[in-house]
């Protein structure tokens, strides 16, 4: 069939289903629709999040934006195409050449300054809401029921990281792209779909969840039946561009594949331990997206810990999930698309198929949370005063959603929220004692060095900065044992290697501060 006979085919699909949905209003009880819903949904999304806009570069936005030369000039565009996403860390072979061509406009553009970066996070994450609203009209023909879900995605506190955080904006764009896809594909523009997918697949890898997104669709619908040997062709395109985005990653790659243990320890275990330990993960971002009252921007080593037998609670707590939601999927028909959309979205992230980079990140839960709000919005249909419980969970999330933005203001209130939020996290630990050096309080860094290398012994970067802030104090055996300690686990380490010569030599220096 023709791309023109596939579109109007498709066309005509979607009149039946509108015409089933108005003549039932039992197939459509939340009619009629809501006047100006586009607007109202931006308006929701736009009033807790515009403070973002005076936020300044946090975090992973230094390495990534602030200090990859790769980005700062437009002459270099094409390396952005032939080299990976971490500049310092080539060891992850992530392949996100899309994302970056466009922060290296927005910087050129911009001028280096952060506010550029946030306004097009803030424009994205609008478009986005937007387009939830619209593909899940176009799959229920249910106009109330979209907006409601689409209300709920404007204002989910666990998504402020993606707003927030300019890298964030890798999210945005394979979130944006990949929906765009979606609903391309559901109005049958296939080649449409198709450039939208490449888009999103090359803004950030996990958006490949989207093909399969796009090959259950047509099982949820009930209209028609599915065309498969048109879903057979669609795979293998898809099918083939995924791999071309997976041959690129690797050869791009500037060293060995590998995955620190402090990042991701899953990456350490066998893939029992491993996937108890990502089905409780599954259960912490449930309970997060529902009830946020502790939001983080890192979880790694030892934040969350392993989940090594089903003696430990949490394993059950992780199975019992996973049970309810295949209980749900096979005997809830209203449930199957938004429990399809949560889990088909988070399987390339989820740490079940494969290690990640991340043993979580709330960024993570972006994309997939459309079939969350989905359920949700299924869910509050069904309650008495519906309105007004609405009213109160919007009204809530949007102030939380309005109070977490703070925290990703500026250092000041970054580094020390994310100390409270994750205490256990030997990267957090590391970059609270760079926030203090930075500020000239050696004391307090070497307190928060200390601290992560108490969790995660064999951290050299953190044993290196532990020297610098000795030196500073006057400590200077200290600082030479803790150079010696960082080139045990680093050999290679030329910032500590050259530091312990300078010391042994009897040569004063004055380490370097961090850049945060």
């Amino acid at each position: 069939m023709s791309a023109g006979g596939q579109r109007r085919s498709a066309a005509a699909r979607q009149k039946k289903k509108r015409e089933q949905a108005s003549a039932s209003p039992a197939a459509r009880p939340d009619a009629p629709p809501i006047a100006r819903a586009e607007l109202w949904l931006l308006l929701v999304f736009l009033l807790p999040n515009l403070g973002t806009l005076t936020g300044s570069f946090l975090y992973d936005d230094l390495p990534l934006i602030v200090q990859n030369s790769r980005l700062h000039t437009l002459s270099r565009l094409g390396e952005l195409w032939t080299h990976g996403y971490w500049p310092d860390r080539p060891g992850l072979t992530l392949y996100r050449p899309v994302t970056q061509t466009i922060w290296s406009f927005i910087w050129n553009l911009g001028g280096g300054r952060a506010w550029p970066f946030h306004a097009f996070n803030l424009a994205c994450g609008a478009t986005v809401v937007v387009l939830v609203y619209r593909l899940l009209f176009e799959l229920t023909m249910a106009s109330r029921l979209a907006f409601v879900a689409a209300l709920l995605f404007a204002v989910l506190p666990i998504h402020t990281e993606v707003v927030a955080a300019i890298v964030g904006g890798n999210e945005l764009l394979a979130a944006g792209f990949g929906l765009a896809a979606l609903l391309c594909y559901c109005r049958g523009a296939s080649i449409a779909a198709l450039g939208l997918f490449a888009l999103a697949v090359f803004s950030k890898e996990s958006a490949a969840s989207v093909a399969g997104l796009a090959l259950l669709l047509p099982f949820f619908d009930s209209s028609s039946r599915p065309n498969l040997p048109r879903l057979a062709l669609h795979a293998g395109m898809a099918g083939v561009l995924v791999g071309l985005a997976l041959w690129l990653r690797t050869a791009v790659a500037e060293g060995p594949v590998f995955i620190p243990p402090i990042d991701n320890a899953m990456s350490l275990v066998a893939a029992p331990q491993r996937i108890l330990t990502a089905l409780w993960v599954q259960v912490i971002y449930l309970g997060k997206s529902l009830c946020p009252l502790t939001l983080s921007a890192d979880y790694s080593y030892n934040q969350i810990r392993l989940v090594m037998a089903l003696a430990d609670p949490r394993a059950w707590a992780g199975l019992v999930l996973w049970a309810l939601t295949l209980w749900a999927f096979l005997y809830r028909p209203a449930m199957r698309l938004g429990l399809a959309f949560w889990v088909v979205a988070f399987l390339p992230a989820a740490n079940v198929l494969m290690p990640i980079g991340t043993a979580m990140g709330e960024r993570l839960a972006y994309l997939p949370s459309v079939g969350l709000v989905l359920l949700m919005a299924q869910a509050v249909r069904r309650l008495p005063r519906r309105e007004i419980l609405l009213a109160v969970v919007v009204a809530v999330f949007a102030a939380r959603s309005f109070q977490r933005n703070r925290d990703w203001h500026d250092a000041d209130a970054f580094y020390p929220k994310l100390a409270e939020t994750s205490p256990d996290s030997a990267k957090v630990h590391y970059f609270l004692g760079c926030y203090r050096a930075a500020r000239d309080d050696y004391p307090g860094a070497l307190v928060a060095y200390d601290r992560a290398i108490q969790i995660f012994p064999a951290y050299p970067e953190a044993l290196n900065n532990r020297g610098g802030a000795l030196v500073k104090l006057g400590r200077w055996e200290d600082a030479k044992a803790s150079y010696r300690e960082c080139l045990r686990f680093d050999p290679n380490h030329a910032g500590a290697a050259a530091s312990l010569q300078a010391l042994e030599a009897g040569i004063l220096f004055v380490p370097q501060k961090p850049e945060i």
